[in-house]
């Protein structure tokens, strides 16, 4: 082959390897983690509770968790109920019972929501 060949050949693998690595690892580098919240309303009447928890704290032992934060909204529940919701607030710190008037201000506190007037 001829020393012009070689050379462009040579050029067109790196340009291709340099490609490749700024396509796989460059772009993990730049990707942002965007906050992530669950919100679960506890009625009175909602027998599925304890699974509902269970499921929520599967989800947040999970590795690369996704949910930064749980709202427990407590719309009368009962206090079987909130002992419930307590003892999953003990285990999981990054979830908290609150009222249904507090979750305005604070979903505007942690995602930086303003409201429009």
């Amino acid at each position: 082959m001829d020393k012009a060949m070689m050379i462009s050949i040579i050029i067109l693998v790196i340009i291709a390897a340099v490609e490749i690595i700024c396509l796989f690892f460059c772009s993990r580098l730049r990707m942002k983690k965007v906050p992530v919240a669950a919100v679960l309303p506890i009625y009175p009447n909602d027998d599925e509770l304890e699974g509902k928890l269970e499921y929520i704290g599967e989800i947040l032992f999970r590795n690369p968790c996704n949910i930064d934060c749980v709202f427990l909204i407590d719309y009368g529940a009962s206090d079987a109920q909130l002992e419930l919701c307590c003892d999953f607030c003990r285990t999981h710190t990054e979830a908290d019972i609150i009222s249904p008037d507090e979750i305005e201000k604070i979903l505007s506190e942690t995602f930086a929501i303003t409201k429009k007037t």
